[in-house]
């Protein structure tokens, strides 16, 4: 990996694991994305989602139902795990924004 890469890789591990993922299943994840990255593939994981709410273990939550399409109403909008961790392409997707 780069320097870039590799800082990347560090950030992206940080909020996978403050959002509850255990740490291996977030080093998977953030080297998933590594290779996604260097193919220029477009689509994104709910988890770099500013949208998502909830954590692992709990219930994820869309913020941006309506516009992603995901539910029909409000209290529909809990997501499945699979579907946090797969890449995708979503409308209602916006980037968090990064510290600093």
């Amino acid at each position: 990996m780069t320097g870039a890469e590799i800082d990347t890789f560090t950030a992206r591990l940080a909020s996978f694991t403050d959002k509850g993922l255990r740490l291996e299943d977030a080093e998977a994840l953030a080297d998933k994305l590594v290779t996604r990255d260097r193919e220029a593939d477009d689509r994104r994981l709910c988890l770099e989602c500013f949208h998502l709410s909830g954590q692992h273990g709990k219930t994820w939550d869309c913020r941006n139902w309506q516009r992603a399409g995901v539910a029909l109403r409000a209290k529909d909008a809990q997501l499945s795990a699979a579907l946090v961790f797969q890449l995708q392409r979503c409308d209602g997707f916006a980037p968090i924004q990064s510290k600093g």
